[in-house]
């Protein structure tokens, strides 16, 4: 994360770049991340593992939260996520495969989560998903 200049759109001369997650392990990636203030917590939302592979993607959407915007983010149990760390949001289930690239926004009300999947009973083909997160304990989750 980085300080933006609104005119230009550019990083703010100097500015100071705060990491928010990282993996520790393979495939290391960390990407399509989205932040959402809710309550008193920001909420990092992320894709975790390998996209773009239709049927055979893996990946998921893990989330953490900070009381501050620019980090530490850590899951329920306390693990940062830049040691891996991150609570597993969505993953593929039944014809959902590779969940991911997610974005969050509030409408009349409710949180909304949307995001990219492969459907597996419709040969691969990627698809928009979009549900409404719930609250729990001070978490989203899904109904």
């Amino acid at each position: 994360m980085v300080e933006l200049d609104p005119e230009t759109g550019k990083a703010v001369p100097g500015a100071t770049v705060h990491h928010l997650a990282t993996r520790p392990d393979a495939p290391y990636a960390v990407e399509g991340a989205s932040i959402l203030h809710h309550g008193r917590y920001y909420y990092l939302f992320a894709s975790y593992d390998a996209c773009c592979a239709g049927v055979d993607s893996t990946y998921k959407i893990r989330v953490g939260r900070s009381a501050s915007v620019t980090g530490p983010y850590t899951d329920s149990e306390g693990r940062s996520m830049l040691d891996g760390g991150g609570d597993l949001l969505l993953a593929s289930h039944g014809r959902y495969v590779g969940p991911g690239g997610e974005s969050t926004s509030r409408a009349h009300g409710k949180t909304w989560l949307a995001y990219h999947y492969y459907d597996a009973n419709d040969d691969g083909i990627p698809k928009l998903g979009l549900d409404e997160l719930r609250w729990r304990a001070g978490w989203p989750v899904f109904k």
